[in-house]
């Protein structure tokens, strides 16, 4: 486990007046991998709203091996703002969660579920096929909540594809 002197020293770093300063600590914090995301999200929590940016953009760089080290916090955290920063590095990770993203928009956790979908809006039209494809299977929650996710994104039709459900 990444430790959490080494985190706080990084975070003061995102603090820096300098951009390159600010720009090479989300390097280093990314660099230090997923077990790092725990202590990351602990130091979202307590980082003013400036800093914030910089310490998710680092678990975004992380990549796919961060997703459910951040599906985790986002269960387990009760702070709105941390799970919006959660969401947005979520979408940053772009077209590679797709699969996974889909899948959460049937998650026990509604807070799962929300950021599943907002990612999803974020990442646009590559999520469109994998999110037509939900919409049309044989899940019926999936179907909806893939519809109402392409609702959102402004899919033309999908209303149809809804009511169709009820009939």
């Amino acid at each position: 486990m990444t430790g959490r002197d080494e985190i706080l020293a990084l975070k003061k770093a995102v603090a820096e007046p300098d951009l390159a300063a600010r720009r090479s600590a989300e390097e280093e914090l990314a660099a230090l991998g997923p077990d790092a995301v725990p202590e990351i999200v602990r130091a979202l929590g307590e980082a003013p709203q400036t800093m914030r940016w910089y310490l998710s953009r680092a678990i975004a760089r992380m990549g796919l091996p961060a997703f459910e080290p951040v599906i985790e916090a986002i269960r387990s955290s009760d702070d709105p703002e941390v799970r919006r920063y959660l969401t947005a590095s979520l979408a940053a990770m772009g077209e590679a969660g797709i699969p996974r993203l889909v899948e959460l928009l049937v998650d026990d956790d509604v807070a799962v579920r929300g950021a599943a979908a907002l990612a999803l809006c974020r990442i646009g039209e590559p999520a469109m096929p994998a999110l037509k494809e939900a919409s049309e299977g044989d899940d019926p929650l999936l179907r909806n909540s893939a519809g109402l996710v392409l609702f959102r994104m402004g899919e033309e039709g999908i209303m149809t594809l809804l009511s169709e459900d009820e009939e």
